[in-house]
């Protein structure tokens, strides 16, 4: 073999550390991700403390006689082909320092870094939580008018329908959303949120955990949970929630045996969770003039369409 394997194992090790700087600094400053930054720069450290040889391979280092030296840097299209990129370039450099130098630790991070990979990425594709209007509807027609509207979110939710008829409602649906970034949200049935490749799930207390349903639907997908207390909205925060329901705060037909909670979780919610929030249960242009004091980043509508526009604006502006 000419050259020297010293030369190889150095500048893969270089590789690897470049690109786990560059997707390292994307979870700390862009994505605000303690964990996963921590883990990046835990790769980084065993990384560098795995070195078989340093001294033989930086005395082997000749950028002189490296054909790749000073590239022209490559243009990335946006932040999801840079963090393609680099995570290729630290998965494809493990793979080089395995059999260079048969350490398993180079073996163990390279799977590891599949997984951090997908989460980086599948994460960059979840629609983004605006203020404003959450419709929660049955009918095809109104999710239609909502989205005319430009309402937040919208929610299929039915309580009557069998699950079959609500996997069709759901297949229709999804069709409307197809030219519109308003994110589309199942009700209580993962596996129809899952097979209609809707943009995300609600669910109630009774529920799997928040962390089951996001292995199975991942990081790209609104995971939302009805609370109805402060204790509740926390959990759910800590288990993974994208948003929690507030409520519900007046009486409301679509909650028929839970009575309503008032304005307190309200108050603490909006300072004391880090998540959004959805004010939620018998609010009508009646009454909505008083949750906006609480300036809650979305307001829940199951009925009292007819004033969506002027609702949306006056939330939006709060």
């Amino acid at each position: 073999m000419s050259g020297s394997p010293h030369q190889i194992i150095d500048a893969n090790l270089n590789r690897v550390a470049e690109g786990l700087r560059v997707l390292e600094e994307y979870a700390r400053f862009i994505a605000g991700n303690k964990a996963m930054t921590d883990r990046l720069t835990c790769f980084r450290k065993e990384i560098s403390a795995a070195s078989p040889n340093r001294t033989a391979e930086l005395n082997s280092r000749d950028t002189h006689t490296d054909t790749r030296a000073k590239e022209p840097p490559p243009q990335r299209a946006d932040l999801s082909a840079l963090l393609t990129a680099n995570s290729k370039r630290v998965t494809e450099g493990l793979r080089v320092l395995e059999e260079y130098t048969g350490n398993p630790l180079f073996n163990q991070i390279r799977y590891d870094m599949y997984d951090v990979e997908k989460e980086l990425c599948l994460r960059l594709l979840r629609p983004e939580i605006t203020p404003g209007i959450y419709l929660v509807t049955d009918q095809l027609d109104v999710m239609k008018q909502g989205i005319e509207w430009g309402v937040s979110l919208i929610q299929l939710r039915d309580k009557t329908a069998s699950k079959s008829e609500i996997y069709t409602k759901a297949c229709e649906a999804k069709r409307l959303f197809e030219t519109t970034n308003i994110p589309f949200i199942i009700n209580d049935y993962l596996d129809i949120a899952k097979e209609v490749d809707a943009d995300g799930l609600h669910t109630g207390q009774d529920d799997i955990p928040i962390s089951v349903q996001r292995r199975q639907l991942g990081p790209h997908k609104l995971l939302g949970r009805t609370t109805h207390s402060l204790d509740q909205g926390v959990v759910a925060q800590a288990d993974g929630a994208d948003y929690v329901s507030v409520g519900p705060i007046w009486d409301t037909p679509s909650k028929p045996n839970r009575a309503g909670i008032g304005f307190d979780y309200l108050k603490e919610a909006n300072t004391q969770l880090t998540i959004p929030f959805v004010a939620i249960g018998g609010i009508n242009t009646g009454n909505i003039d008083d949750i906006l004091p609480y300036s809650p980043p979305l307001i829940g509508l199951i009925r009292d369409f007819e004033n969506i526009p002027s609702l949306q604006a006056k939330l939006i502006h709060v």
